[in-house]
């Protein structure tokens, strides 16, 4: 009986500590829907944090096509992004803190060596939205366009 009685305490236990790390999980898996003008949606990772951001999309095999990574700044500034790491050629679309469209990098290349080209926007961004190649051509997507999130 004592044993069942430490074995029910173990159990308990380790809920409180698996409750909360599956919660966090979770909110690191939140998606943000983002709707473009053609009314085409796709469902975006937030990467809002420092941690987030610096691991984006890096040790990935590949992204659905309705699939999608938003980085959120705390302001507007000019944000560069790197493919170190990647397997796979993605659309990088820089927005400003309106959601519009300033800048899109079609089908940028993983980067197979050191050093790794960077590409930014030639004006401030909000947002960075990365995406699967072809992805803006293939929407007619051009910088002016509103995005909703």
């Amino acid at each position: 009986m004592e044993k069942r009685l430490l074995l029910v305490s173990l159990v308990f236990y380790l809920a409180g500590w698996i409750s909360p790390l599956t919660s966090i999980a979770q909110q690191d898996q939140a998606l943000r829907r983002i709707t473009f003008p053609s009314g085409t949606t796709i469902e975006a990772e937030i990467a809002d944090t420092l941690p987030k951001r610096q691991l984006g999309l890096m040790f990935r095999t590949s992204l659905a096509k309705d699939r999608g990574m938003l980085f959120i700044f705390e302001k507007p500034d000019f944000y560069r992004f790197w493919m170190k790491n990647c397997r796979f050629p993605i659309d990088m679309i820089w927005l400003d803190q309106n959601k519009r469209i300033v800048y899109i990098k079609p089908n940028v290349p993983p980067c197979p060596d050191d050093p790794c080209p960077t590409f930014e926007a030639p004006q401030k961004a909000s947002y960075v939205l990365e995406t699967v190649a072809g992805f803006a051509n293939e929407h007619g997507l051009k910088p002016g366009m509103e995005t909703k999130f």
